[in-house]
Parts: C-alpha cells; sequence; structure tokens
C-alpha cells in the first residue's frame, strides 16, 4: 500500500512542493490528508478518489463517462443506495459492479452482498459523481423526456400564452432541460425560434445536436424565464442583452452565461454551461504527449516574456493555461489573474474578475497588478491594442505574462497582434512562445472497433505520405452511451511554436505567415496536423476528426 501524498506526485496530481505544503497544514489542524488537500484546491474529489484507489490497489471508475446498465440500477433499492453512498453500474455475469466514494466500507459492502445475492465488485469514484448519478438514474433517468413532454403539454393546454407570463410548468421545463444538457455533458444550449416551432440543440463534443423541437407558442415564455434568471430586462425584446444564472444541480453550483439577440422569428438564445465546481485539472489529463508536456513545463519556468494559447472559442485554451499554473509554486510565486468570467478556483492564487459597470477591464487590471508586485500574470483574453500594450509593458518588465488569442493556428497569431496595432520590433523582445489547439472528438472505448483505410480513402484523404495509413485504425461503431455517435469526451491536439532567433527576425520584418510556418517547422514545430495524426496511430481518435479542425 503506497502512501496518498506519493501517489499524487507520481501520478503528477500535485506537486511535492503542494504535498509539503498539506502536510504542514494537516499537522496544525489533525484533518485528514485527502480533506486537506481537497480544502486547499490541490486535487479535487475524483483526483482524490482515483488517488486512493491507486494506493489502495482498487479499480476506479468514472460514472460520468461510464454507461450505467439498467439492470445493475434495478436490482438495488434507491434508498439503500443513497444510504450507503453506492451506485450499482453493471452486471458480469454472477457479479455486481458497484461505484463507491468509500470502497472500504465493510458493513455497506456485506449489506449489498446480502440484498442482491451475488457477489460484490467494488470500485472507486468519487462521492459527487455518485450521488448525482444516484439522483438522475433514480430520479430522472430513462423518463427525463417523458417529464419533458409532460410539462410542456401542461404549459401548452390552456391555449394561448400571454407574452411575458411564465407558468410553473414551464419553469420545471427549463429546468429539465438544463438537466438534461448537464447530463449529456453539453457546453452550450440553443434556443432558435423559427416560423411554426422553436429548436432546442446542445452542442456536445464541440457538435450541434438538436434535441427537442416544440411548439413557436412556448418559445416566449421560456425566454422570459431566461430574462428573469439572467437578470435581463423581461420587456427589451428589440436588442441583445447578455447575463448569467446560477443553477443548483445535485448540490453543485453550475455557472449559466446566457446571451440573447433579435431575430426575425424572435430572440434566439445562447446558454453556455460552466460548472463553477470544476478545479483546474493538470497537463497529464488533457491527452498531452510526455513531449509535449515537457515543453509547456519549460515554458512556465520562463523568468519574462509572452506566452499565448491560441484557437478559437470554445477550444481549451484557458484550460491549459490553468493546467500551466498548477505547475507553479504559489507560495514563491505571487500569480494574479484578470478574467471574464473566473472559470476556476485556484488555490494560492488571486483571482479577479472583469467589471464593465466600473470600467475594470484586462487593460486596467494588468496595469494595477503590476504595483502588486506579481510573478506571473494571466489576462483571460488579448483582444485590442490597448491590452496588448499593457501585456507587453508587463512582459518587457520583468514578468510572465499568459493569456489567450483567438487565431486560427500559432504562425498566424504573429499577423493577429500585427493587425492590433502591435509594432513589430516589440514582438521578438517580448513573445516567447505561442500554444495553439483544438478539441476533437475521443473514440468511444464502450464501441470501438478496428478497421483499415482502403487505397481510395488514403488517396483521399490525401495520406499517402502518412507510414501508418495502411496500419490497424479504429473507430466508434455506436452505442447507447455515445447516442450512436461513435464518440465520447474529447481530447486536445496542439501546436507549440517558441520564438528563436530565427523566428524573431522574420516577426521583426514582417515576414508572411507561411514564411514563419515553415521556419517554425524547421525549427522543431510539430503541426496540429501531425499531432492530431499521432492520436490516430493510437487510436484515440479519428482521421475524420483530425480533418474536421484542421483542414
Amino acid at each position: 500500500m503506497r502512501r496518498l501524498g506519493e501517489v499524487l506526485t507520481d501520478e503528477r496530481m500535485a506537486t511535492e512542493q503542494q504535498i509539503g505544503l498539506a502536510l504542514k497544514e494537516q499537522r496544525s489542524t489533525g484533518e485528514l490528508l485527502g480533506n486537506v488537500l481537497l480544502r486547499l484546491g490541490i486535487v479535487n474529489r475524483k483526483e482524490l478518489s482515483r488517488a486512493v484507489a491507486i494506493s489502495n490497489d482498487l479499480p476506479f471508475v468514472d460514472l460520468k463517462t461510464t454507461f450505467v446498465e439498467p439492470a445493475a440500477v434495478q436490482l438495488v433499492d434507491k434508498m439503500f443506495a443513497e444510504r450507503y453512498r453506492l451506485m450499482p453500474f453493471a452486471i458480469d455475469g454472477e457479479n455486481l459492479k458497484v461505484a463507491m466514494d468509500n470502497p472500504s466500507d465493510v458493513v455497506a459492502i456485506d449489506a449489498l452482498r446480502r440484498a442482491v445475492r451475488r457477489t460484490v465488485l467494488v470500485y472507486a469514484a468519487d462521492l459527487e459523481s455518485v450521488m448525482e448519478t444516484i439522483e438522475f438514474q433514480y430520479g430522472l433517468g430513462a423518463s427525463i423526456d417523458e417529464e419533458v413532454n409532460l410539462n410542456l403539454a401542461a404549459a401548452l393546454s390552456g391555449g394561448q400564452i400571454a407574452e411575458g407570463e411564465v407558468e410553473a410548468p414551464v419553469i420545471r421545463l427549463l429546468e429539465l432541460i438544463f438537466i438534461k444538457a448537464i447530463r449529456d455533458r453539453a457546453t452550450d444550449i440553443h434556443f432558435s425560434p423559427e416560423e411554426m416551432i422553436t429548436r432546442i440543440s446542445f452542442r456536445v463534443d464541440g457538435i450541434m445536436r438538436g434535441e427537442y423541437v416544440m411548439s413557436r407558442q412556448i418559445h416566449v415564455p421560456l425566454i422570459t424565464r431566461i430574462k428573469v434568471l439572467s437578470g435581463m430586462n423581461i420587456a427589451e425584446n428589440r436588442l441583445p442583452q447578455d447575463g448569467s444564472i446560477q443553477f443548483k444541480f445535485s448540490g453543485r453550483s453550475v455557472d449559466i452565461r446566457s446571451s440573447l439577440i433579435p431575430t426575425h422569428h424572435g430572440e434566439n438564445a445562447v446558454l453556455r454551461i460552466l460548472d463553477k465546481s470544476s478545479v483546474a485539472q493538470g497537463l497529464e489529463s488533457l491527452g498531452m504527449s510526455q513531449e509535449l508536456r515537457s515543453k509547456i513545463e519549460r515554458l512556465i519556468r520562463i523568468p519574462f516574456g509572452i506566452v499565448l494559447a491560441a484557437g478559437p472559442t470554445g477550444s481549451g485554451k484557458t484550460t491549459t493555461l490553468y493546467a500551466m499554473l498548477r505547475l507553479v509554486n504559489a507560495m514563491e510565486k505571487n500569480v494574479l489573474t484578470i478574467e471574464d468570467p473566473i472559470e476556476y478556483q485556484m488555490p494560492l492564487i488571486k483571482q479577479a474578475q472583469v467589471n464593465k459597470k466600473i470600467d475594470f477591464g484586462f487593460a486596467q487590471a494588468i496595469r494595477t497588478f503590476l504595483r502588486q508586485d506579481p510573478d506571473i500574470i494571466l489576462v483571460g483574453e488579448i483582444r485590442d491594442l490597448e491590452t496588448t500594450e499593457m501585456a507587453l509593458q508587463a512582459a518587457m518588465t520583468g514578468h510572465l505574462v499568459l493569456s489567450t488569442i483567438h487565431t486560427n493556428d500559432a504562425p498566424s497569431t504573429v499577423a493577429r497582434l500585427l493587425d492590433l496595432g502591435v509594432e513589430p520590433y516589440l514582438l521578438p523582445s517580448s513573445l516567447k512562445a505561442v500554444v495553439a489547439q483544438r478539441l476533437i472528438r475521443r473514440i468511444c472505448t464502450n464501441c470501438r472497433e478496428e478497421y483499415r483505410l482502403s487505397a481510395e480513402e488514403i488517396a483521399d484523404y490525401g495520406l499517402a505520405g502518412w507510414p501508418d495509413a495502411g496500419g490497424p485504425l479504429f473507430r466508434g461503431r455506436g452505442c447507447e452511451l455515445c447516442n450512436e455517435s461513435g464518440y465520447h469526451g474529447r481530447l486536445g491536439i496542439y501546436e507549440i511554436m517558441t520564438i528563436g532567433p530565427s523566428l524573431s527576425e522574420l516577426v521583426s520584418t514582417k515576414a508572411s505567415i507561411e514564411t514563419i510556418k515553415q521556419q517554425a517547422i524547421k525549427d522543431g514545430m510539430v503541426t496540429m496536423f501531425e499531432y492530431g495524426l499521432d492520436q490516430v496511430k493510437l487510436g484515440l481518435t479519428t482521421i475524420d476528426e483530425i480533418l474536421r479542425v484542421t483542414q
């Protein structure tokens, strides 16, 4: 049996400095080490549960990415599951697989064995996932769509709904849509009005997926309810509005950012889902190769300059920057962030949020941060010349600045900065590296199958020069877990362009994007496409996915 701290450092979930800090805190409070780690925000519950499982030689299951068999659920009563905090998720012959946050609870295991009269195979899981799955499987489960239909029928039963009127069925209907979206791992919910219908879609794993088609009559009450929850003006329907919703689900807080715009058929609403209980993940959990992790670890040790994460909206840029911050010993470094909004809670890091009402934006925050003796500054986004100039000033005066920028790849970031109005001679001395990325869908492990590309497919894909094109590849067949898509979850593909002497000269002379790209490749940059092909070779994704986001 290995010590918990040893497992956490070996699995790169925490640094030795962080474990040392937690042990020092434990000696003064007498708490369990796991509780101290959670309280300090060093690990989240899932990471802690996995570490405990490894230290006790037990298997770990992530219930959020595991298909729960209905037959297994039916074997155990809901009150029993809640009492002992366990979730049955699969039947293997005469064995029942069950997830528990405390897999050493022999009383619960013995009680379950007597109740089901089967051998119980125990898996470790985090408490939040166990309780959330219990609530969903026993409370809503497969009946969620039926309850949506019941509330929709109740809302429409009174005939024409008056504008601005929101009855209880509409309130429950929207709540169910939120729950369904969260359970399906959606990042966005779209409420789109059309002439005769309103269409509700989820964005799951980066792909839009139609969920419900409802009567056009229900659109205004739903939008009104969204406005009420978001703190918007319910009487205004001619101007765009933005707001936020705090939604409580399974004991955790989910932040939903709402945006409304007027269209020909009514107001279109898009809601972005942010889980406020999330803790920033480490580089190893982002699916990065060891070589890529080593490069990024070197970047966070740069004493001064700017490191940018580049990519479109929703490509995981902020997540990557926070994974980098987890490598920093915040006991020795003064780290400040300005964000809009704060997406992750980080221990020992000073986090501030943009406030447009008092004109406290990115540029104003950087100016203030420079008087706070910072070592590292994280800026939510480089979006205008004022913010860029302040970030450059911070970088040239001995600070490491991390930020995001919306560009297609690493080389085009230079052109974007010049378009913002940055003087070319400033970039070589301050811009140290650009990490460009995309999120691609991961093959569903529940229905993964092997196949080979035909000669025609190799030619069509333009992969004649790829040495592994004729070898065994993988794809998802489609199953209930992945909603017949063949994909479940996402992972990142990356390219890192470090600014060395040769690139510095090209940047200062405003060379073309293609010239900069070719020089970066000569200097050792692996393009996102090439990195993606490595993930295809490992059986993690498909050729189609790589081409979808890079071509």
